[in-house]
């Protein structure tokens, strides 16, 4: 009898560490059945960010182009504008053609650079635009005096009955380069002629800084 009761205990332990053994092993299963998919939803997740993140890249990287293409080109209209602007205010020599014909070039570099820059305002910081419209503003005020100046010489044009003998125009090569030194004066004596190469210059650095921030 006791040999009976011994028997069945030994059957029972045994069962007992079989049924444990397969509960384990099914846990183990389970966990890794779980780590798997999580590891195959995790790896699907990560494809999917770095491919959005290089449709990102790929974005970013064309809009900084057309900003440099942008600002290379802008940057050498605003130097045209700017030395426009000296050849009618700071003349190498006084004449009469070379002040008629600096006036109407400065009146073109400055209508082609503020064009550009409207056009191309999406391309652009905030700080450049609004630099570009104080210019605007004091380049319509000095295109006034421009016209007025321009005008003076035509009306010598025509008291003089040509456009190209200065001689008929002025009499002398001593009153033509005193005309027109009065007409150079009378311009540089504008407010906005004063403070316009501080606000050209401004433009420049602004442009020239942020070009550098692009390809540094």
């Amino acid at each position: 009898m006791e040999d009976a009761s011994i028997e069945l205990a030994k059957n029972v332990v045994v069962n007992y560490k079989d049924v444990t053994s397969w509960i384990l092993l099914s846990v183990i299963i389970i966990i890794g059945i779980v780590r798997y998919f999580q590891s195959l939803k995790l790896s699907k997740t990560i494809e999917t960010f770095k491919a959005e993140l290089s449709k990102k890249e790929i974005k970013f990287t064309r809009h900084t182009e057309l900003q440099i293409e942008c600002l290379k080109k802008m940057y050498d209209m605003v130097v045209a504008y700017h030395y426009s602007f000296m050849h009618f205010t700071k003349p190498s020599y006084l004449s009469h053609n070379l002040l008629k014909s600096n006036l109407t070039r400065f009146q073109e570099t400055y209508a082609l650079t503020i064009q550009y820059c409207h056009r191309n305002r999406i391309l652009l910081t905030d700080e450049i635009t609004a630099q570009a419209k104080i210019l605007q503003e004091k380049s319509e005020k000095i295109e006034k005096v421009c016209i007025v100046e321009y005008n003076l010489l035509i009306e010598r044009e025509d008291q003089g009955g040509s456009q190209t003998d200065m001689q008929r125009i002025y009499g002398t090569s001593e009153n033509e380069i005193k005309a027109v030194s009065h007409a150079v004066i009378r311009i540089n004596a504008n407010d906005d002629v004063k403070s316009f190469e501080g606000e050209i210059i401004k433009l420049r650095e602004l442009i020239e800084n942020y070009f550098k921030q692009l390809v540094g």
